[in-house]
């Protein structure tokens, strides 16, 4: 009988490659006590991911500039509660990284939502807002009201393509108080948010601790050519990082006066 003799060749084998970290430019680092962040060169751009997917009482949603990280949404009609999580380096300067939940409206329009931050600390200039934006490129002209982590309440806006945002700002802040043993800072963060826009005005609405939605400031005049695009958004302010926030009770209507 004829003997066979096998041979096993072993070949070397090559572990997958590890999923590299996104390059985070320099520009986009947060302000820390090493880096100052500072506005984006001004040719950068990259392009906003829509998903074409509603939610809620939005037609769709954006990845606005790509960020680094995609975002993602989910809406809970028993609670009418929005969770948005996204990086992104800010929503500032000439162009912005942020998710943004949309529909498009033209005339007079009336924005509320209440604003949920989660327990655990994040970075303190994330931010969340109501929006009115005339496209959904990076440098589009928009207008907002944003409540940041840190407590700050602001209404911005961008006048032009590709143009500096500029803002009012209210912040309301509560120290700790040693003898009470509490450790802080306590970030007092207002209790409800609006915007509304009435004709080429828009106006600023704050509760800060619970009573009716107020006007804080006087109006502000923005231009925006219907078709535009309406809707809340939220950016971590960390280019390839994610964080989340809840909006309940958005009010998103086609009038003026609509804002509770």
């Amino acid at each position: 009988m004829r003997k066979f003799s096998w041979m096993v060749f072993l070949l070397p084998f090559a572990a997958p490659a590890a999923a590299q970290a996104p390059a985070v430019p320099d520009w986009a680092l947060p302000d820390s006590p090493t880096h100052h962040q500072v506005p984006p060169p001004p040719d950068f751009h990259r392009d906003t991911v829509t998903l074409n997917q509603p939610i809620g009482q939005f037609e769709n949603q954006s990845d606005v500039g790509g960020a680094l990280v995609p975002g993602s949404a989910s809406f809970d009609a028993a609670s009418r509660t929005y969770a948005i999580t996204a990086a992104g380096y800010n929503i500032w300067y000439s162009r912005d990284e942020f998710r943004f939940l949309w529909k498009r409206m033209t005339g007079d329009v009336s924005l509320s939502a209440s604003v949920d931050w989660p327990q655990e600390d994040g970075f303190g200039d994330r931010k969340a807002v109501l929006i009115v934006r005339q496209s959904l490129e990076d440098d589009s002209p928009q207008i907002m009201a944003a409540q940041h982590g840190a407590g700050m309440t602001h209404i911005a806006w961008r006048p032009g393509k590709g143009a500096m945002m500029t803002d009012v700002e209210y912040r309301a802040q509560r120290q700790p108080v040693a003898a009470k043993g509490e450790r802080g800072p306590q970030i007092l963060h207002p209790a409800r948010i609006g915007l509304e826009k009435k004709g080429d005005q828009f106006q600023l609405y704050v509760s800060w601790q619970g009573e009716p939605l107020h006007a804080e400031g006087a109006p502000v005049t923005f231009k925006a050519d219907g078709p535009f695009f309406v809707g809340i958004g939220f950016t971590s302010h960390l280019p390839a990082t994610t964080a989340t926030v809840t909006l309940r009770d958005v009010v998103v209507e086609n009038r003026a006066g609509a804002v509770r």
